[in-house]
């Protein structure tokens, strides 16, 4: 039983078609009179009320929220959030988030205005549901979604972000920040690879929108700067600039490759022009300033190819710049109209001058790095012969310049004079079946030649002919052969029936018979072409007997003997070795040789009378016209002692001097040099021949070495002509000058530093038309024979006018170093090169290309 505080009753439900409602009571109390009204009401209100009439239904509770969508960054975001409600006297209404009232740290909270505030970081799921729920009516709720998505990140840009700066100039940066709310801005660095610190530029400041680069005073190896910006709020967001550091900008250059060129008159060569500081690259092209040359100086087109004159001469090639007229880049090119070196020492003068030589000056050749070894060419045996060169020769087909090398192995080579492929057209070997060069030991030579014996002696070219005279030495089935061939210079072929077999006799009581043998001759003097006949001469091996001097002709058309000389008929020896030196030959036909040991006849007169006609130790001048005959002759006073001692007048080799060094009483010149050391200077007109115990009846004789003479002492060699100079380089002495003027020959005051030993050496000199003179040799002291050491020969050049700077040395670097070396052979001078003979190579000197 409840107490009077609690008195329960019923309401029961009406039924619409209840005219009224019944109460039941239980219990009663003293607040009777209070539950009678409020059920009254109540009933008022059940039951329909009013006069009488039926209840009208009440509208339900309804919420609107809005917005029903939404985004939100997470980190502290708000949404302001609305809701709506209706048929409710009570609109307030309780906020949730994600059915949490209120919401949490993980998914954002909602005030109670219904303002949502975006949680620290994205929860789970990137979505949440905010919820008005109505308190009038519980049941009744709305929603609405709200994405959270995280800010967006730092980003950082540099303008420019590409620049390219010249050295200690100024580039202007700014940075753009966008997404740092804080606007914290910027930090600047600056970096390279290939520099540090101010080596890679300097900044006007280290933070701030805008700065100013200022870049290096050299540009870095590699050139790339990077200039950093580095937001301030997000260290990770960075913008960067890429800077290029370039030179300072130049003017426009011109500059013409190669920058000296030697042709001859048949050859074309290819100049190209660099252009610098300009885009535009075009040039126009001139020689010797007339706009594509001319017939004078050569014709060049619009490509750079040039075509020479027909005359020799040096010429200047220019480049001038389309973009910048004024600029422009010069080269030089030599053309020279040299037939060829087509015979020992030059000239049948022997004078050893190419006054055609229009590249190689002395200027040219200091030049560091311009001159050197450009390419070498291996054969099969010792080049004992000068190298020939020949110009414009018509072979396979073509214009070519072609240098022939014969060797000891009896070959004879055909090369491209100017190809570094060492192009051969052809090569001829005399050997066969049966046949080879001979031993040394098989003519009982004691190491002058090793180590066989083949072609010796300089060959000689008949350019009009196309044919190149040889003579080559052989063994066959144990006899010895020496013959003279003709040979076809583009083919390499014999000629003229050829070859021909060397046979001489003479009358006379000669040591040993009067007969040529061939084993014990030896060919080692140049042959010389004069008036159609081609002379050879002999000598012998290590002066091993017996032996004599001969001197035989040719036809050089038939190959027939025409004419022969013995020196000694009625003694021996007196040999024509000469150091290789070939005889020489004057304007009028004569024939000039120097002899070494052997007998004289002190009674000899002109002409000679058998048996007083022996000239050992002489200079012969040798009529022609009706076969060689005596026609004069120098012989010294002390040709005796020379005799007895081994000191060869004939150790060195006569030249014809030009008539300019000649007086009124002495207007035509022979000069020569012995193993004494002594110069003679002999008149050919009037040589002086035997004058016994008084004074020598020559022009002159100057000694040149103090020292005693000996068997390996004084001259080996071919003085070499220029101008009013002669050129000499004797045993154990530097290369010297001698003037000669007015018949008188005296020191020039001109030597070098070299020093040369045994073999000394053949100088040979290079012009332009006598000026620009050099003289050249070859220091050949490692040659390995009679006990010498085995080494490169080595190549050097002196400014002809003074001697006493090399302006060239081929051992000066590695790079230039040339075969090993052979005596007696002079280096070939011809078109902007110089060959060099060597044991089993030619090495080859020019203009690095």
């Amino acid at each position: 039983m409840k107490s009077s505080d609690e008195l329960p009753f019923h309401i029961p439900q009406c039924s619409s078609r209840a005219s009224r409602c019944v109460f039941v009571w239980r219990g009663a109390g003293q607040h009777l009179m209070l539950y009678a009204a409020v059920l009254a009401s109540m009933l008022t209100t059940a039951c329909g009320g009013g006069s009488g009439g039926a209840a009208a239904p009440s509208n339900p509770v309804t919420i609107a929220i809005a917005p029903s969508s939404a985004s939100a960054v997470v980190g502290g975001a708000t949404v302001p959030f609305t809701a709506t409600v209706r048929n409710a006297t009570n609109t307030v209404v309780a906020w949730q988030v994600s059915g949490v009232d209120g919401g949490s740290s993980t998914t954002g909270t909602i005030s109670a205005g219904g303002l949502y505030t975006s949680p620290a970081t994205l929860p789970s799921s990137a979505t949440v549901t905010i919820t008005a729920v109505s308190q009038a009516d519980a049941t009744k709720s709305a929603s609405a979604r709200v994405t959270l998505t995280t800010p967006p990140a730092v980003a950082v840009t540099v303008t420019p972000s590409t620049a390219s700066v010249t050295v200690s100039t100024t580039q202007p940066l700014s940075a753009t920040v966008t997404n740092d709310p804080s606007s914290a801005g910027v930090t600047w660095s600056v970096s390279g690879t290939g520099c540090t610190g101010s080596e890679c530029g300097t900044l006007s400041a280290t933070s701030g929108a805008t700065i100013t680069y200022t870049a290096p005073t050299t540009v870095p190896a590699p050139p790339g700067i990077t200039v950093v910006a580095t937001s301030k709020a997000d260290a990770t967001a960075k913008g960067a600039a890429a800077l290029t550091i370039t030179a300072a900008a130049l003017p426009v250059t011109v500059a013409v490759n190669p920058q000296i060129v030697a042709v001859t008159t048949s050859q074309r060569s290819v100049f190209a022009a660099t252009v610098s500081g300009t885009g535009n690259t075009a040039v126009s092209w001139s020689v010797d300033g007339v706009d594509g040359g001319n017939a004078t100086a050569g014709t060049i087109d619009g490509s750079g190819h040039y075509t020479p004159p027909s005359a020799g001469g040096t010429h200047t090639i220019t480049a001038t710049s389309q973009a910048d007229p004024t600029k422009n880049g010069t080269a030089v090119v030599a053309v020279t109209d040299l037939t060829g070196i087509v015979t020992h020492h030059v000239d049948v003068a022997r004078t050893g001058h190419n006054p055609k030589e229009y590249a190689l000056t002395p200027a040219r050749l200091a030049t560091p790095g311009a001159f050197g070894k450009i390419f070498s060419c291996a054969v099969d045996g010792q080049i004992y012969a000068q190298p020939l060169y020949v110009a414009n020769v018509a072979i396979a087909g073509a214009t070519h310049n072609v240098l022939i090398v014969a060797t000891e192995h009896d070959s004879v080579y055909a090369f491209d004079a100017d190809s570094s492929g060492c192009t051969q057209y052809w090569k001829t070997s005399f050997l066969g079946a049966g046949i080879t060069p001979v031993s040394p030991a098989d003519t009982g030579e004691t190491g002058d030649l090793v180590p066989e014996i083949g072609v010796t002696g300089t060959p000689v070219i008949d350019v009009g002919r196309g044919t190149i005279y040889v003579v080559a030495k052989t063994q066959e089935s144990g006899g010895y052969f020496q013959r003279l061939h003709a040979l076809d210079l583009g083919t390499g072929s014999e000629k003229f029936g050829g070859p021909t077999v060397i046979q001489a006799t003479s009358t006379g009581s000669g040591v040993g018979g009067n007969t040529f043998d061939a084993l014990r001759e030896n060919q080692r003097s140049a042959l010389l072409m004069l008036n159609n006949v081609v002379y050879i001469a002999w000598a012998s091996h290590g002066d091993k007997p017996p032996y004599h001097g001969w001197i035989v002709g040719y036809d050089a058309d038939t190959l027939q003997r025409t004419t022969m000389f013995n020196v000694t008929p009625n003694g021996e020896q007196g040999g024509i070795w000469m150091a290789g030196g070939g005889p020489a030959a004057d304007a009028s036909g004569n024939v000039y040789v120097m002899t070494g040991n052997g007998t004289f006849d002190t009674s000899a007169t002109v002409p000679p009378v058998a048996p007083n006609d022996d000239f050992g130790e002489s200079f012969l001048r040798l009529a022609t016209a009706g076969g060689l005959l005596v026609a004069d002759f120098f012989t010294p006073g002390n040709q005796s002692t020379l005799n007895i001692n081994d000191w060869d007048l004939g150790s060195g080799a006569p030249v014809v001097l030009p008539d300019t060094m000649g007086s009124t009483a002495h207007p035509h010149l022979l000069v020569g040099g012995d193993k004494q050391g002594y110069l003679y200077l002999v008149d050919r007109d009037n040589m002086g021949r035997y004058a016994g115990s008084g004074a020598d009846a020559n022009v002159q004789t100057v000694q040149v070495l103090a020292s005693t003479p000996c068997v390996l002492c004084g001259f080996f060699d071919t003085p070499a002509v220029l101008g009013d100079r002669i050129y000499v380089a004797a045993i154990t002495d530097t290369l010297r000058a001698y003037q000669i003027t007015n018949a008188t020959m005296t020191a020039a005051g001109s030597a070098t530093d070299l020093t040369l030993e045994v073999p000394g050496a053949v100088p040979v000199v290079s012009s332009q038309a006598g000026t620009n003179g050099v003289v050249w040799v070859v220091d050949a002291s490692m040659n390995g024979t009679n006990g010498a050491a085995l080494g490169p020969a080595v190549l050097r050049a002196y400014d002809a006018s003074s001697l006493g700077t090399a302006v060239y040395r081929s051992d000066a670097k590695l790079a230039d170093q040339a075969g090993d070396a052979v005596k007696f052979v002079p280096p070939v001078v011809a078109n902007g090169k110089v060959y060099v003979a060597g044991r089993s190579s030619v090495t080859v000197y020019g203009f690095a290309p």
